[in-house]
């Protein structure tokens, strides 16, 4: 709970007004739940991922890491982290990706994930790309 704030902060670094980022009431749930990995540097919060969990799935919900803190590797860390922990829960990993986010497309080929399916108008302003990755 004492990393709310800064989660908050991240989240609005990550994505602007019209990609509807998480409120602080998405946060309290997913922390409550325990649906949330954190990467610190130096006991500072730089990232985090939130999921779902499902009888034989995993969703990744969101990922941002804080603007001083990107291209360091955190974004993958948080997913294999993710990957390992799933392994003895769940069959396989989902997530959801704007179309034209090649940089998180190219992360999450390098991991693994597949694409499925196209998901027309998914997102406000453009279309998205379902991904799995077997566990």
């Amino acid at each position: 709970m004492s990393d709310l704030g800064r989660l908050i902060k991240i989240e609005e670094q990550a994505f602007d007004a019209a990609s509807y980022p998480l409120s602080r009431r998405n946060f309290l749930y997913h922390i409550r739940k325990k649906h949330i990995l954190i990467v610190r540097i130096e006991s500072r919060v730089a990232g985090y991922l939130l999921f779902f969990t499902y009888k034989k799935s995993w969703r990744i919900y969101s990922i941002a890491i804080a603007e001083e803190f990107r291209r360091k590797g955190l974004g993958r860390s948080l997913i294999s982290h993710l990957r390992e922990y799933a392994a003895s829960k769940a069959g396989y990993l989902l997530l959801e990706v704007k179309a034209d986010n090649i940089q998180a497309l190219h992360l999450y080929t390098l991991l693994g994930f597949t694409p499925l399916k196209i998901l027309k108008n998914y997102y406000p302003d453009g279309d998205g790309i379902k991904m799995l990755l077997e566990v």
